[in-house]
Order: C-alpha cells, then structure tokens, then sequence
C-alpha cells in the first residue's frame, strides 16, 4: 500500500491524539470536524502519490461497482457483505480487508475516494470536511443510469477504459439476447411472470428487478396490477388470474426473516409454487443494479428455455 506524506502525517496526528485524548471525546463529532478542519490544508498543495486511487465501499451495492472496475490493489477495505451470498462478487471479495464502513473507520483509513450507492449518508458532511472525496451512485432503473454510474466510478477510481468494456460487453450481450428472445418460440405470446420473495415482496414499476424480468422477454405482472415500487403481492389478484410463470429469490439466505404471516406460508401460494413453473435466481444475481443485470437476465431466460423445452 503506497501512501502520501499528507496521509501519513495525518494518520499520526489522528493516531497521537487517539492516544492521549479519552475514547468519548474521539468519538464526539466536535473533534472529528475540529481534527478533520485542522489537518484538511495539509494535502491541498500535494499530489498523491499512486497512479492509482486508493478506495473503500460502504455499502453492498458500492461493493459490487468497485469490485467490477479497481484493480485489487486498488481496494482498502469492503464492507462484510462483501463476500456473502448475495455479493455477486463475492469471489473477487475473498482476502480483501473488511470494515464495518463507519465514520472512525473512514478517517482512519483515510481512502482517497470513497464509493458508496445507499450507505453512509450520515457520514458525508464529516466526510467533505476531512476532504475526503465521494463517488455517489445514483438511483435509477434502466441500463443509462447503470453506465452513467460505471462511468462515474470509473472516473474515481481511474479505471475509465476498464468501466468502458464492462459497458460494452453489457450492450453487446443485451443485443443478442434480444435477437436471442425474438427468435424464441417457447416464449411467445410472453409469459406472464410474478416476481417474490420470501417475504412475500414483488417488485413493481422503477424497480431493476423488473426491469431485468422485462429484458429477459417475460411480462411483468407488477405492471399489469399496477404496482409501483416495492409492494406486497396481492393474494386474491393472484389466485383469480395466477401467472404464467413464477421467479423467486434470496429464498437461499439464512440472513433473511421471514414472518409467519408472509404471504409465502399461505396454502395457496405454496400451492402456485408447487404447481406453477417456478425459476429460483440465486440472491447475488438480484441484490443490485450492478452492470451483471446482463447475467441475471440471460440466467432467467435460459432457465425459461429449460423449463418449457
């Protein structure tokens, strides 16, 4: 790990008061902004020092772009869900440093940018006062939100070309798929597809994961119920006019609670579960809109393929 004489220095300043100042006052936000507001004029006339730029995650989500587009030597830290079932590349996240992505931590560490999609939005005032830079996600369903965020992050972590062949091996892969699906006799007319969870969640308009079901040639029926966003299936929609098809997921983590009023314990469903053609999509592949939507969407339509062969 190669470090500036400004992130050294100021990691011993941090480390020197750590020691002779009491663990209450460290932790108060007077003297994290007070630390941050004295040492931040150190770095501003210094370059750093790697081509490279050193980074942490804070979320799941932000693990998922940073372990797509840095280099390994590039990551200091991913958060602990980095290397569960429902990382996509949790693979890639195995020997990598781990973190409870707090504030302590993050100024500890001193990255120098941050990526992060959901998580730590408490922490980013302290953040611009240490002047330590953030590379946000932004919120959106379609493939233009996923590469304007890999372009961004790309940018951050100065791996714009690398973000550049993701992107176009995303496009490339959507094409065929498509002409794939347009040649398809098993799914036409399409299939009618309802979307849950253990929890009995389904996922309606603006969300990826319909979006995703839409890519892989099937037909929502989040939209034809009209349903927006995250929402609970309703029961008596679905015993009066069931799906064509069913997809579930994360039924495989053990992380996951499940009441036991979920809709997914109702004799009916589990009746539609039994008898309905159902395609179980492993967790990693649905957590979040990560530029492997493309793997999502070809693995559900293979499995559609299989199905109804």
């Amino acid at each position: 790990m190669i470090y500036t004489a400004a992130t050294l220095l100021k990691t011993l300043l941090l480390s020197a008061m750590a020691f002779f100042l009491a663990p209450s006052l460290l932790l108060s936000g007077f003297l994290l902004f007070g630390l941050s507001g004295i040492f931040s004029g150190i770095s501003s006339d210094i370059s750093y020092a790697q081509d490279k730029p050193q980074a942490v995650s804070l979320d799941y989500c932000a693990d998922q772009f940073i372990l797509s587009l840095a280099d390994r030597d590039q990551i200091m830290a991913v958060t602990h869900d980095a290397t569960r079932s429902h990382s996509f590349y949790s693979d890639k996240a195995q020997g990598l440093p781990q973190f409870g992505a707090t504030s302590e931590e993050v100024l500890h560490m001193m990255p120098d940018v941050v990526i992060r999609s959901w998580g730590g939005s408490r922490m980013l005032p302290l953040l611009q006062r240490a002047k330590i830079p953030v590379t946000t996600a932004i919120y959106g369903t379609g493939p233009e939100i996923l590469y304007q965020n890999m372009r961004a992050i790309g940018v951050a972590l100065k791996q714009s070309d690398r973000a550049e062949e993701r992107i176009h091996d995303h496009q490339q892969r959507l094409i065929r798929l498509t002409e794939k699906i347009a040649r398809s006799e098993n799914i036409k007319p399409k299939l009618r597809t309802a979307y849950i969870t253990p929890g009995g969640v389904t996922a309606g308009k603006n969300t990826f994961i319909n979006n995703i079901i839409k890519l892989s040639g099937l037909i929502p029926i989040s939209e034809e119920l009209g349903l927006i966003g995250w929402q609970t299936l309703p029961l008596e929609a679905l015993i009066q006019n069931p799906p064509d098809l069913i997809i579930g997921s994360f039924f495989n983590q053990d992380n996951i609670h499940v009441s036991n009023w979920s809709l997914t314990h109702h004799n009916r469903i589990k009746e539609m579960l039994a008898t309905i053609p159902t395609i179980t999509v492993p967790g990693r592949y649905l957590s979040c809109n990560g530029i492997f939507s493309v793997d999502a969407a070809e693995y559900i339509h293979d499995a559609v393929e299989t199905i109804l062969k």
